[in-house]
């Protein structure tokens, strides 16, 4: 892919690393998904009006350090103006640029150091840099996440490449988090619509760290059409599971990294009615904090997995439902006499854990993921903006 890539630091992150991103690519088809927190950063605003009005855009910029979220008026000008600046210095169209930021919320931007950093980015346009690229959008991440796979359709090879920032005030909708994936394949926009929003069920709508929705999440993804390869309604499936496997390594990487995780939770819950209330039982479990804190203590407490889907007041028969902690049956309509040390151990000796619940009221499935909630957690957001 024919991605050209501009990162500088401009002195937005108290850590004086690299903080401003910037993508150039041809014109391009794209589709994008939001934060549906009433409270929508200025960014995510500006880009909103963007995805109704323009069918394809060529350059990206972010800054990370400052969410330039609850700014008022001053906030979307400066959004406005960071997507105009990097248009000038591209020779493209302004709205031919959407703009990202994450980082704190409700504070200004410092525009003095983004316009800066903007030209120092623009000036030195290399090659796409996954690595690179995915250290210039972090923030309190412990790891920078990227990923990318290949797929074949019709002889022609075309890629799949995604960079994400996420580690904390992770839930849907979206599940702070911003994520951006590549690929070179031809597709039109209606179709790359159906299959990002599907995407995003899946993956960046199906983890949790910690309960909070962020007001800038953002996930877009970008096709450039380079390679040739032409998405139909033949091959669609095979193109969206390319896309799953890149978001879905990418969700799981940020609540890896959930603050001070040390457990990546899978939670499969089966059996359900219907997929939305396979969902909701998954989400419930993933956002209890007794459930997670238990999970940091090695504790196999199936009370609060079970308690965790009755407060949603539906009707499960729970003489019925049957549920796993890794291959540990631990409840089948009752408790079940397994052996708890040696749960505990495996609670203890895994960093990614199985929960696999069992409904018995219908055939539909879904996966939720989320990590433990430990000490950690709390000393980083206690002082995160001390």
């Amino acid at each position: 892919m024919n991605i050209k890539m501009g990162v500088a630091k401009a002195g937005i992150k108290p850590s004086g690393d690299y903080d401003i991103l910037v993508l150039k690519f041809n014109p391009s088809v794209y589709s994008a998904v939001f934060t549906q927190n009433s409270l929508a950063a200025a960014p995510v605003l500006y880009d909103r009006l963007i995805s109704n009005l323009q069918e394809k855009i060529s350059a990206i910029v972010v800054n990370s350090g400052n969410a330039n979220a609850a700014t008022g008026e001053e906030g979307y000008k400066n959004a406005e103006r960071m997507a105009e600046l990097v248009a000038q210095y591209l020779d493209i169209d302004k709205e031919e640029v959407m703009v990202f930021s994450t980082g704190v919320i409700g504070v200004q931007l410092p525009m003095d150091k983004v316009e800066k950093g903007i030209d120092e980015a623009i000036k030195n346009l290399t090659e796409f840099d996954l690595e690179l690229a995915s250290r210039a959008i972090s923030t309190t991440d412990a790891f920078y996440k990227y990923y990318e796979t290949t797929g074949m359709i019709d002889d022609k090879t075309f890629t799949v490449k995604g960079i994400a920032k996420g580690a904390g005030m992770i839930h849907p909708n979206m599940a702070t988090m911003l994520a951006y994936i590549f690929t070179d394949v031809e597709i039109e926009k209606q179709l790359l619509d159906q299959t990002v929003k599907l995407v995003a069920d899946r993956t960046f709508n199906s983890i949790s760290v910690d309960g909070c929705e962020s007001t800038n999440d953002s996930f877009l993804v970008v096709a450039t059409g380079e390679s040739g390869a032409k998405i139909d309604q033949s091959n669609k499936i095979y193109f969206a599971k390319k896309i799953y496997e890149v978001a879905l390594e990418l969700a799981k990487m940020i609540v890896k990294d959930g603050e001070g995780a040390t457990k990546l939770i899978q939670i499969s819950v089966n059996q359900a009615l219907s997929k939305e209330e396979a969902k909701k039982v998954g989400e419930a479990i993933a956002r209890s904090n007794l459930f997670k804190t238990a999970m940091f203590g090695n504790d196999p407490n199936w009370g609060r997995i079970l308690s965790a889907v009755g407060q949603l007041h539906i009707d499960v028969d729970f003489s019925k439902v049957k549920l796993y902690i890794g291959d540990f049956l631990i409840y089948n309509g009752a408790p079940v006499d397994y052996d708890r040390q040696k749960a505990v151990e495996y609670l203890k000796n895994n960093r990614e854990i199985s929960i696999d619940l069992y409904l018995s009221r219908g055939e539909a499935d879904w996966i939720f993921y989320t990590c433990d909630l430990g000490y950690k957690y709390v000393e980083i957001n206690a002082e995160y903006t001390t």
